[in-house]
């Protein structure tokens, strides 16, 4: 199957190099179906600070709109938000349930900004025990969708991403697969789509998407849901990785993904 939709994208209204204007026209250019920009909510209350305030979320907004009607008939155009966790809850006509950072001793710890801020929390805030590190952040991502109602679930196991070969810890080892399993669980409850995402990728991170097909393999087994999503930060990273994306979600057992259909809801399409 050749996806041609994809969600998960940044513009320069968050953290993304290309307007909006310009990743629609690449994503157009790609052959896409369904397309949506999915801009960064509030994340000022953590180190690097970035998002949009309630003032650009309505440019964002309006912007999204007009690229709507331009390209209406043409592409599907969804107007969405990835919201932190620990972060505001702002509107739009989807929403993308992230947790980037935890919170430590009054301290917020981003997650994915780089190895060497997040190796020195660990060090000093978890006195270097990454598995009562990760016992936090699954605490905290089991209540994403708690806290923030989102259409689904993103990225569910980021913290792994500067782990690539178990550089810092076992993700085959009880003591990491017990809170992830608890937490994708309780959220499994929530009936939404977890995100298969392949943004660490294209920027040089890892070598396989997230989660892990250990994880993956539970979800399915759970009776879960997916949803492929490249987080894409530029235009040349639209889509990326995908075939590899549905190699996984096929070889752990699902034969169905979810996209996203005009006036709301999914449909499910075959892999």
């Amino acid at each position: 199957m050749n996806l041609r939709a994809d969600f998960h994208t940044h513009t320069t209204f968050c953290d993304g190099k290309n307007t909006p204007r310009q990743m629609t026209e690449a994503a157009f250019r790609r052959g896409l179906t369904d397309f949506g920009i999915s801009g960064h909510g509030d994340y000022s209350f953590c180190e690097p600070g970035f998002g949009m305030n309630d003032r650009a979320l309505e440019e964002y907004r309006r912007e999204l709109e007009l690229l709507r009607e331009e390209y209406r008939g043409k592409m599907n155009l969804y107007i969405g938000i990835e919201l932190d966790c620990l972060g505001p809850v702002q509107q739009a006509e989807y929403s993308i349930g992230s947790t980037h950072c935890v919170e430590k001793n009054g301290e917020f710890i981003s997650v994915d900004d780089t190895e060497e801020k997040l190796t020195e929390a660990v060090d000093r805030l978890w006195k270097g025990d990454w598995y009562a590190f990760i016992r936090d952040y699954y605490e905290l991502e089991a209540t994403v969708w708690d806290r923030t109602r989102c259409t689904w679930i993103g990225h569910f196991d980021l913290l792994t991403k500067f782990n690539e070969d178990g550089k810092y810890f076992d993700e085959t080892c009880d003591d990491y697969l017990e809170p992830a399993l608890a937490a994708m669980k309780y959220l499994q409850q929530a009936e939404v789509p977890f995100e298969i995402n392949t943004g660490a990728i294209g920027r040089k991170y890892r070598t396989a998407p997230y989660p892990s097909s250990i994880l993956l393999r539970e979800l399915c087994r759970m009776g879960g849901r997916i949803i492929i999503n490249s987080d894409s930060h530029s235009t040349e990273h639209i889509c990326g990785s995908f075939q590899l994306a549905q190699k996984l979600a096929w070889d752990c057992g699902f034969r169905r993904v979810s996209v996203l259909k005009p006036g709301g809801g999914f449909r499910e399409i075959e892999l």
